[in-house]
């Protein structure tokens, strides 16, 4: 048995390889770990799930969520206090070790199961599917890297307790691993191959895109957008196949901290590419919680809130009935009437000229509006509106 394993042994890179760089090498890993997937992520998914301004389809939240995972399961040593000095406690080390032998192989799942939902929506075909997935489909999206998790994370903690002097920090200095060849072999391809599969997705989505632009130029505001979130996809999708690659180049070089340290800032990459966004910009933008109240600005008083300050002219029946034979008490009968319902009017809101005649309503070339006042109060007006128009 002890020579079964030392055939299969693999580690990464050491501390005394490492050097002086050992410190700053750790310091920007956990940065990563810290920055992106303790603080920058978790915002970006509370801003996806609570914002009503920011749509995102499950399979981008649950992406962010896998590598907000990944950087809780890479710091536990950090969380003991074990991330440096003497070795962490055996069970801490095995939980570490299984753990994290999982950890890629998720996330290189969700970024599929991302690029497979985008490239389902986008071919011919197949669109209509968009808002008609199953149930099952949708549990399947949503579940596989988490199933991709538990399945290595089995096999490694086998694995770790069979061959417990495979289990250490010292080989792999970041994080305890199970250091056995063909297990990183197996776990380092598969991850590959899923982000091939996922490239090849968007090498074929593009292909269309550009067939489909030749036949018909893009030119909807709401196209452009959509086409804007592939290619970020698309990005993050080469991204994480040249981590991919840097791990799987490893297995040849094990003298380099490289690819632990461009894993680790694969969230960063995914917050980076997504929170920069338009539409969570403005989110963010119009949430500041600890922002000066706007000032008040004086409120413009309408023409029927001045007049409410102002009592309306008394009205006297007689105003109405009673027909002078004087021109002059005549006028100043016509005059009070005038004043009344001007004021009854006006204080309605509505924008009126008294005329002095019916026969002047019937000018040609002008229109007539009537109104009548309402909340109890009645009047009459007849407003001239020189464009022909009447507006209410």
């Amino acid at each position: 048995m002890p020579a079964l394993a030392e055939s299969i042994h693999h580690r990464r890179v050491t501390e005394e390889e490492l050097g002086s760089n050992a410190s700053a090498d750790l310091a920007a890993w956990l940065f990563f770990q810290l920055a992106a997937d303790h603080v920058f992520l978790p915002i970006l998914v509370a801003t996806f799930v609570f914002s009503r301004s920011v749509v995102r389809h499950s399979t981008l939240i649950n992406l962010c969520c896998t590598w907000i995972l990944s950087g809780i399961i890479s710091s536990l040593l950090l969380y003991t206090g074990t991330a440096t000095g003497s070795d962490p406690p055996r069970g801490l080390c095995t939980a570490q070790a299984a753990l994290m032998s999982g950890t890629f192989p998720m996330t290189s799942v969700a970024t599929l199961m991302l690029a497979f939902r985008i490239w389902l929506s986008c071919t011919p075909g197949k669109s209509q599917l968009r808002e008609k997935t199953s149930r099952t489909t949708k549990a399947l999206l949503i579940g596989a890297p988490y199933l991709a998790l538990a399945v290595f994370c089995a096999i490694a903690a086998k694995l770790g307790v069979a061959y417990p002097g495979q289990v250490d920090r010292e080989t792999r200095f970041f994080y305890c691993a199970v250091n056995l060849k063909a297990l990183t072999i197996f776990l380092n391809v598969f991850s590959t191959v899923m982000c091939v599969i996922a490239g090849g997705l968007f090498v074929h989505l593009a292909m269309m895109q550009l067939r489909l632009r030749e036949a018909q130029p893009l030119r909807q505001h709401s196209a452009k957008v959509h086409t804007a979130f592939r290619i970020r996809v698309g990005l993050l999708t080469l991204y994480m196949l040249t981590a991919a690659l840097a791990n799987l180049g490893s297995l040849a070089d094990s003298g380099t901290a490289f690819p632990d340290i461009f894993t680790a800032s694969v969230g960063m990459a995914v917050f980076l590419l997504f929170a920069t966004q338009s539409d969570v910009l403005r989110a963010w933008w119009s949430y500041r919680p600890f922002r000066a109240p706007p000032a008040r600005r004086p409120h413009a008083r309408t023409s029927s809130e001045a007049h409410l300050d102002t009592p309306y002219p008394s009205f006297d029946m007689d105003l109405l009935n009673k027909r002078t034979d004087s021109d002059v008490s005549e006028k100043a009968r016509l005059d009070a009437l005038h004043s009344y319902y001007a004021a009854r009017v006006r204080g309605e809101g509505v924008k009126v000229e008294i005329i002095e005649r019916p026969q002047d309503a019937f000018i040609p070339g002008q229109e007539v509006c009537r109104s009548s006042g309402g909340s109890g109060r009645s009047g009459a007006a007849i407003e001239e509106k020189k464009q022909g128009w009447c507006a209410m």
